[in-house]
């Protein structure tokens, strides 16, 4: 299995790779992407209405939760603390003590072990606390409002490049995610979803300053934020072709387009740079929250082909638990599975862009042994979104069976979260 699955992306990066370089040289061969754009421009009307659903839809789920605490609870009593308690669990403690203290003020075992947190959830919420003085209201106002304005540019970004029913599709699909729940808690995920399509969207609209400016937030936010460069990458140099230029003899018109527009997408990793220096002003070396991960986290980075055999090693041992297998390593096996068939499918009919980002994007999350947290961090891996909204605009059927099903995962996910499962 882990030998077939490394086999089929190492096949996929290969077919990619064709594909875009056929691309770049304006040519068409049966790898070519055949996507037809069919973009729509949403009113301000309807990015209201995406605003408030999305904000309902958080409401509904933070009520959910309520129930689902109570439910399972032999107290007599159920307050707005117990509340608040029940979304801050795992790593949500660590990014308010960040705010609170700062990197520097945050000490365990003699050491600053939470530097291997990134810098722009702390430092927001932050400022929503000199507002909403209590820090997890604070935190789940962050959580709440990041998503609702990330849905409203995921929808534009992909209504642009899709047309409205599909990208209403994709929203959907995101949102019932079965880990999706999590964009409500007090984790970055809101976060990350936000400026990530941000970025989607600026990208689309070939605004390469504020893609470049977003995606020095994106990196900030998560270290997967610097692979909103490649996507940018990607459709700068499909709209201003070198090889196409160069055989028009325009290429000094490339080389205008890269120092006077492609220039400012070299503001992306400066997230990275940035919060390598909060490691450098804090123990003097920029790279120690790689110590911290493999010593604390148990995070070593590694392969894909050793990421992934390590989460098919615990699916398979005979140690494992139940409830382990189905918390964390089956899902993670699973999903997998899912972004090999939708790389394989969207290769000829979607932007490379997209198909890059998802190859790229699930080889870095699982890139580490001990992943844990493989289904949380793929609910921002849009573009399975995305390509699912197409494929199910053609199929109504099955959208409405997967909408149903990813929706019953998603309450047994969540009520396994509110009773202390290994769900994070």
């Amino acid at each position: 299995m882990v030998f077939i699955c490394t086999a089929l992306m190492m096949l996929f990066a290969v077919l990619w790779l064709i594909t875009f370089v056929t691309k770049l040289a304006g040519k068409n061969n049966i790898l070519a992407n055949t996507f037809e754009p069919a973009g729509e421009e949403a009113t301000r009307k309807e990015i209201i209405k995406v605003f408030v659903y999305a904000l309902v839809f958080r409401i509904a789920l933070y009520l959910a939760g309520a129930a689902i605490a109570m439910m399972f609870s032999d107290d007599a009593k159920y307050s707005f603390s117990d509340f608040l308690a029940s979304w801050n669990r795992w790593d949500s403690q660590h990014y308010i003590d960040i705010a609170e203290n700062g990197y520097a003020g945050c000490i365990e075992n003699g050491q600053h072990l939470f530097l291997v947190f990134f810098p722009l959830c702390p430092w927001l919420l932050k400022i929503v606390h000199f507002v909403i003085r209590d820090w997890q209201i604070a935190f789940l106002t962050l959580s709440t409002l990041s998503y609702c304005v990330g849905a409203v540019f995921f929808y534009l970004a992909v209504s642009q490049e899709y047309g409205k029913r599909i990208a209403e599709k994709a929203l959907v699909l995101v949102s019932v995610w079965p880990f999706a729940f999590f964009f409500g808690g007090m984790m970055t995920e809101s976060l990350f979803f936000m400026t990530l399509s941000i970025g989607f969207y600026f990208i689309k609209k070939h605004n390469w300053f504020a893609a470049g400016l977003t995606g020095l937030f994106c990196s900030l936010c998560r270290v997967q934020g610097i692979l909103l460069l490649g996507v940018a990458g990607v459709e700068f140099l499909e709209t201003y072709s070198p090889i196409l230029m160069w055989k028009e003899k325009r290429i000094g018109q490339f080389f205008k387009e890269v120092f006077t527009k492609g220039i400012y997408l070299l503001l992306i990793p400066v997230g990275n740079l940035i919060y390598f220096y909060l490691n450098y002003k804090v123990e003097g070396n920029p790279f120690i929250f790689k110590k911290y991960q493999v010593e604390h986290w148990y995070h070593e980075v590694t392969t894909f082909n050793k990421g992934f055999g390590d989460v098919w090693k615990y699916f398979n041992d005979a140690g494992t638990t139940n409830s382990m297998k189905i918390s964390v390593w089956l899902p993670e096996v699973l999903i997998v599975v899912l972004v090999i068939a939708v790389l394989f499918y969207a290769l000829r009919t979607h932007p490379l862009k997209y198909t890059a980002y998802l190859w790229v994007y699930t080889i870095v999350c699982y890139g580490v042994t001990f992943l844990i947290s493989g289904g949380r961090y793929m609910l921002c891996a849009l573009p399975i979104f995305i390509i699912a909204g197409e494929f199910f605009e053609k199929h109504e059927r099955l959208y409405k069976l997967a909408v149903i099903l990813s929706t019953v995962f998603m309450a047994v996910y969540m009520t396994g979260y509110f009773n202390g499962k290994q769900i994070m």
